[in-house]
């Protein structure tokens, strides 16, 4: 998995405004979620609702209209009768509501509907109007239309909602009532039902973000300043680190080197008046005295260069790779002559590599490194050039979430990468092609 950790200067405050952002922008796919969840608790109220009501419009209309007009027909036979029901339901099939009506006999004859052509036929017996006879059960449902699909009107997909009810008249065996109604009744009760609950689940809401935009201004500002005051703390902490540095390697060239120096020259110095059975004691002090003033000088050295000049910056990241080589680790080089840089990037780009080297001695169990450094013009000319370390390894590889961990030794790294940041650099730590550690770090030479 890739991981960049190339910055910005200006990515701390991308990053707040961009927290800010997903807040509100989580707050408004709260909205549309809760929205969406009204408009579907809406459809479904609704659809209960109408199915409640098409029951009981249906029970009136079978007990009161349907039942005394079709059973006075039939026990009379008067087609007079039966011209009134028609009439009747005519009428009250005009509003649109109600679009069909039909009266099933047990045996599957239809009694009466308003569509005359249909009447005494016989047919198979839906499930539903077996359930309103047999049972006395009343049923309720959705359906489309199934004429509608070769009509006119096809690809309407028009819906209606179903009821059956059992229709029982005196002298007469029970019958089943059978009402289609239009389903823009469903439509119109859930917009009402959505138009009413909407506002009151989002307007709490809205007026919570409306309280909570100057709540994240604030916030906001607190971690612009405290990035502010973290990476001038950042910048004096380091400050003071090379400064340390600068002071401990002066002192060591001032002090003990000088000093063991002469002690060195000393002992050389009454060398031939020394016994000759002393001799060779005296040849084994005068070895050490120069091996300690060698560590102490290579000591010296890695605490601060006495010259990180760009001419001298080539022979030094080189010269960070000879503990690497002692130990067998094939190290590959390749440094290019860079020009004029300010002394600060030249120190920056001394404390990757040296970091960097030293990462791969204690953590990446590598046993081959490359040494990449040289610099790069810029498209606008060469007050846009800038200078490129690059360092890789084929060992075990650094995942760079571990970075912050400070028992791990990586800190170090990290704490540059601000630090190159700040300079109007970027810095990567990512895994190899093959395996491994990459670490590239770019300054402006500016």
């Amino acid at each position: 998995m890739r991981s960049d950790l190339t910055t910005h200067g200006s990515d701390r405050r991308v990053g707040v405004r961009r927290e800010i952002l997903l807040l509100f922008g989580v707050g408004a796919l709260v909205l549309i979620i809760i929205a969406l969840g009204a408009l579907a608790a809406s459809r479904s109220v609704a659809r209960i609702q109408a199915l409640e009501d098409s029951e009981r419009m249906t029970k009136r209309l079978s007990d009161l209209v349907v039942a005394p007009l079709l059973g006075d027909a039939l026990q009379r036979s008067d087609p007079g009768r039966f011209q009134e029901l028609s009439m009747t339901v005519e009428n009250r099939m005009r509003d649109g509501h109600l679009t069909e009506v039909t009266v099933w006999g047990s045996d599957g004859v239809i009694v009466f509907s308003d569509d005359l052509e249909v009447i005494g036929r016989r047919y198979e017996l839906p499930k539903e109007v077996t359930s309103a006879i047999v049972d006395g059960k009343t049923t309720s449902d959705f359906e489309n239309d199934p004429e509608v699909a070769t009509s006119a009107t096809a690809g309407q997909n028009e819906r209606y909602v179903e009821v059956y009810v059992p229709l029982k008249m005196p002298g007469q065996p029970t019958m089943a009532f059978e009402a289609y109604y239009s389903y823009e009744q469903v439509e119109n009760l859930s917009k009402s039902l959505f138009k009413e609950l909407t506002p009151l689940a989002l307007i709490p809401l809205i007026v919570l973000q409306i309280v909570q935009l100057p709540i994240a201004a604030s916030l906001a500002r607190r971690v612009r300043r405290h990035e502010t005051e973290r990476a001038k703390l950042l910048e004096r902490t380091l400050s003071v680190s090379e400064q340390e540095r600068m002071r401990i390697a002066a002192d060591l060239h001032d002090g003990p080197i000088q000093d063991l120096a002469g002690v060195s020259y000393a002992v050389g110095a009454i060398g031939p008046g020394v016994p000759e059975h002393h001799q060779g004691l005296l040849s084994t002090v005068q070895a050490s005295l120069s091996e300690a003033i060698q560590s102490l000088r290579v000591l010296m050295v890695d605490l601060y260069p006495p010259d990180l000049s760009s001419s001298q910056l080539p022979e030094v990241v080189e010269g960070l790779a000879g503990p690497l080589r002692d130990q067998g680790v094939e190290v590959v080089t390749d440094v290019e002559s860079i020009p004029e840089m300010g002394l600060e990037v030249s120190t920056t780009l001394y404390r990757v590599a040296r970091e960097a080297l030293a990462n791969v001695d204690k953590h990446s169990q590598a046993s081959q490194v490359t040494i990449d450094l040289r610099a790069h013009a810029g498209d606008s000319g060469p007050a846009t050039s800038s200078v490129c370390l690059r360092i890789a390894d084929n060992g075990i590889g650094l995942d760079p979430a571990r970075l912050d961990r400070r028992a791990e030794g990586h800190m170090g790294l990290r704490l540059l990468r601000d630090r190159i940041v700040n300079l109007g650099g970027n810095m990567r730590i990512e895994p190899g092609p093959g395996g491994g550690t990459v670490v590239q770090a770019t300054l402006p030479l500016d």
